[in-house]
C-alpha cells in the first residue's frame, strides 16, 4: 500500500539487529494483548522518504515509543535516481536511515518503483506509478548502489511494492515481477547486502491478479533460488485479522494460511512470510473504525503473527495521520494523528510489545 492504499521460521532469515525471544505458541490467539515475550519482530511501514521535509528523527523516536523495533523504509527509484543511470539524490534517505538507527531501529529497505523515465518502456505514460523498467538490469544497478551504500546498516531487504496491482506494477503480473525480482536479488548480492531478501508484498485486494495466484505464478516461474521469505500484506478493513466474516476466498488474511501452504509444497516450508503493511484506519467510511477499535486490530494482529512460527515479522502502516481528513482512508492509518499525539493503540502496542 505504501503511499496509497490497498496489500518455519528460520533464525538466519530473522533481523540480524533486534534481539527477541523464542516463545512456543500453542494456544489460540485471543484479540486482548498477551504480556508474555513477543518474538515476532513487531516494525511501523513509514512512508516518510516519499515527502519533503519529513521530520526522521521525529518519527523514529515515536516509533520505539510504541515498543516496535523495527521500520520500514521506502527506498523509491524514481525519487533515487530521477535523472539518468549515473546520478543519485541520497539526502533524504540518508536522512531516513541515520535517524532510524540512531533510535535502535532495525531497517526493512524495501527497494520499489516506478522505474525512472530513463530507464521506462517505450511508450509508457512517463507519470505512471506502475512504469517498470525497460531492462530488468537497471533495476538490478540500483539495487546494487543502494546496497553498497547501505547494507552496513539494513536487516532485510524488500523488492518492489505490491506487485500485484497495476498502480505499483503494469502489469501487476509474476512474468513482468519475476525478472524485477531475479535481477534485484544479484544485485543485492554483488552490492555486500547478505541480508534476507522479500518478495514485495502482496495487496489483498482481489481486483486484480490475486496474492496467492501471485506466489504460486513465482514459483511457477522460477523464483525460488531469489528470495528468503514472502512479503504479504493482509488487510482486513474494518475487521480483525483473527475475524474477518469473509475468510476464505474473501478475507485479506486468507493469504496467509493458503500463502503459506504454496510455499509447503513448494519445498520452502524454512523460509518465511513477512507482513510488510498491515493497519487499520480511523475515521467516518465503512473501512474505518473508532480509534479503540483500531488499536483492538491491531493488536490482534500482532498476537496472531506472533503465534504462527512461519511469520518472520509485521509491520503496521503507518506512523502518523497524513491529514485531519477523516473521510479519506488512506490518510488515517497512523498510529499517531496528524497533530502528532498518539492514538490509543500506542498504548495498546507497549502492552503488547512491553
Amino acid at each position: 500500500m505504501s503511499g496509497t492504499r490497498l496489500g518455519g521460521l528460520m533464525r538466519r532469515f530473522i533481523f540480524t539487529l533486534v534481539v527477541v525471544v523464542v516463545v512456543a505458541a500453542t494456544t489460540v490467539i485471543s484479540r486482548s494483548p498477551v504480556h508474555a515475550a513477543v518474538r515476532v519482530v513487531v516494525g511501523v511501514a513509514s512512508i516518510s522518504t516519499q515527502y519533503a521535509g519529513a521530520d526522521f528523527a521525529g518519527e523514529a523516536e515515536q516509533i520505539r515509543a510504541t515498543g516496535a523495533t523495527a521500520i520500514r523504509i521506502p527506498a523509491k527509484w524514481n525519487l533515487l535516481q530521477p535523472s539518468s543511470p549515473s546520478s543519485f539524490t541520497w539526502t533524504r534517505l540518508d536522512s531516513a536511515v541515520s535517524a532510524a538507527r540512531s533510535k535502535g531501529l532495525s531497517i526493512l529497505m524495501n527497494l520499489e518503483g516506478p522505474a525512472p523515465v530513463w530507464a521506462q518502456k517505450s511508450g509508457a505514460n512517463p507519470l505512471a506509478n506502475g512504469n517498470a523498467p525497460a531492462d530488468p538490469a537497471t533495476f538490478g544497478e540500483f539495487a546494487r548502489q543502494v546496497a553498497v551504500r547501505y547494507s552496513s546498516r539494513v536487516a532485510a531487504w524488500e523488492v518492489w511494492n505490491e506487485p500485484n496491482l497495476a498502480h505499483y506494477l503494469i502489469p501487476p503480473t509474476a512474468g513482468e515481477y519475476v525478472p524485477l525480482l531475479k535481477s534485484a536479488f544479484g544485485g543485492i548480492r554483488a552490492g555486500g547486502g547478505n541480508q534476507p531478501v522479500i518478495t514485495g508484498g502482496l495487496s489483498s485486494l482481489r481486483t486484480e491478479t490475486r496474492d496467492v495466484t501471485f506466489i504460486s505464478d513465482m514459483y511457477t516461474l522460477g523464483a525460488k533460488p531469489y528470495f528468503n521469505g514472502i512479503g504479504v500484506h493482509p488487510y482486513t478493513l474494518p475487521y480483525p485479522i483473527t475475524a474477518d466474516p469473509r475468510a476464505g476466498d474473501g478475507g485479506g488474511a486468507a493469504v496467509l494460511p493458503e500463502g503459506r501452504a504454496i510455499m509447503v509444497a513448494n519445498g520452502d516450508s524454512t523460509k518465511s512470510m513477512w507482513v510488510t503493511e498491515f493497519g487499520q484506519p480511523t475515521g467516518n467510511t465503512p473501512a474505518s473504525t473508532t480509534e479503540a477499535v483500531q488499536s483492538s486490530i491491531i493488536t490482534d494482529a500482532v498476537n496472531r503473527a506472533n503465534g504462527l512460527s512461519w511469520i518472520a515479522a509485521i509491520f503496521l502502516f503507518t506512523s502518523r495521520d497524513l491529514s485531519t481528513n477523516k473521510a479519506d482512508d488512506n490518510s488515517n492509518f497512523g498510529l499517531y494523528r496528524f497533530d502528532g499525539s498518539p492514538k490509543p493503540v500506542v498504548g495498546g502496542l507497549r502492552g503488547v510489545l512491553g
